[in-house]
């Protein structure tokens, strides 16, 4: 646990010294390409470690996402129900969240819609 902060400072002291005066624009390019790296993997290779993925089944739900994606031209490629009830509550107390999100980059596009939702009929008209 000693040394690690001196090679921390060392690293950094270098990297300061090789960055020069362009080391804040260095940074920001480094961070805006990891950034969009990690955004792209997330839903391909995170999340689906976490929470089990599976496309919603044909019917009312999802011809109503389907048709509402349609006249707003989002470019839906992908609808999925993750299980949140398996995480939704600690110990003996269970609270039930209403939860979706969208997500995807340019012609990817997919909306997630947690069972929670679906299983409490969370969804509004």
């Amino acid at each position: 646990m000693g040394t690690a902060p001196p090679l921390i400072e060392t690293y950094q002291s270098a990297l300061i010294q090789k960055g020069g005066p362009y080391l804040a624009i260095y940074l920001w390019g480094f961070i805006f390409v990891l950034s969009i790296v990690m955004m792209t993997l997330y839903p391909i290779l995170i999340a689906p470690l976490f929470n089990k993925f599976t496309p919603l089944p044909d019917g009312q739900l999802r011809d109503k996402i389907e048709n509402l994606a349609s006249s707003l031209k989002f470019p839906l490629k992908k609808l999925f129900v993750v299980d949140g009830s398996t995480r939704s509550g600690h110990s003996n107390v269970r609270i039930q969240f209403c939860i979706a999100y969208m997500y995807g980059f340019f012609s990817n596009k997919r909306i997630v819609l947690y069972d929670t939702l679906i299983q409490q009929e969370c969804m509004l008209e």
